[in-house]
């Protein structure tokens, strides 16, 4: 079942408000009729599934049945850096990595990346890119909505994540064996954050490979196969998040 997201104060003695552009969704594009109940998560986070029991033009009212707290989280948390990809394949990877459960995900401008951001069209871009993982958070059923950054610079993405915790760069180039022995055995100090970074439709250049190695980032392949960037992050996040709930 999706989920919708909320905030606390429209929470109000045992009932949910909501007046903003989910009353549109839901009432228009839906057709939720009264009596139907609806599972919506605030930014706590907690989940309710609530019954529609009032609808009209200006708002929704919905009578909570059940409240919900979240499970443990899965660590390590995982951050993913991806070479910028062009048009729908970049909308494709970002609404895919939200699905596979990313909590924050950074586009990073890299040497060989076919796409530049132009600054006119950055705000309007970030606003459709949340758009989508909104929805995609929404569909999958998640408990909160990933961190979506603006476009960054790759050696600036790396002096940021110079810190500990699990770290993976993916390149055609490293030996092509399977990923597996490695992630295990990264994920057995039980890291509370991991990044992974995947680079754009040209691969990566030798000098980021090696500033990304110098950072501590462990060098892996995805096999003999090479493989489109967007295949590319979904291989890599459902290796390494099957790994992590391997773990369980």
């Amino acid at each position: 079942m999706p989920i919708y997201f909320i905030r606390s104060a429209q929470v109000d003695q045992g009932h949910i408000i909501i007046r903003d552009q989910l009353t549109h969704h839901l009432r228009d594009v839906l057709r939720v009729e009264e009596g139907e109940i609806l599972s919506l998560v605030d930014e706590q986070p907690k989940r309710y599934a609530a019954r529609l029991i009032e609808s009209s033009r200006s708002q929704l009212v919905l009578e909570i049945v059940r409240e919900e707290s979240p499970p443990p989280p899965l660590l390590p948390a995982l951050h993913l850096g991806v070479g910028l990809l062009k048009g729908e394949k970049m909308e494709w990877v970002i609404q895919k990595a939200t699905e596979l459960g990313v909590a924050r995900l950074t586009p990073l401008m890299t040497e060989r990346a076919v796409v530049r951001p132009k600054s006119d069209r950055i705000a309007h871009q970030q606003e459709r890119w949340l758009k989508i993982v909104t929805e995609a958070a929404q569909q999958s059923g998640r408990w909160t909505v990933p961190k979506l950054d603006p476009p960054m610079a790759f050696k600036d993405f790396l002096a940021e994540s110079r810190g500990n915790g699990l770290k993976f760069f993916f390149w055609e180039g490293a030996p092509p064996t399977s990923p597996q022995a490695e992630i295990a055995s990264a994920l057995k100090a039980f890291p509370k954050e991991g990044t992974l970074l995947i680079g754009p439709e040209g691969g990566w250049e030798k000098k980021e490979v090696d500033a990304a190695a110098e950072a501590g980032y462990r060098l892996l392949s995805l096999g003999s196969r090479v493989l489109r960037a967007e295949t590319a992050v979904l291989a890599a996040l459902a290796i390494v998040q099957y790994e992590i709930e391997s773990r369980g």
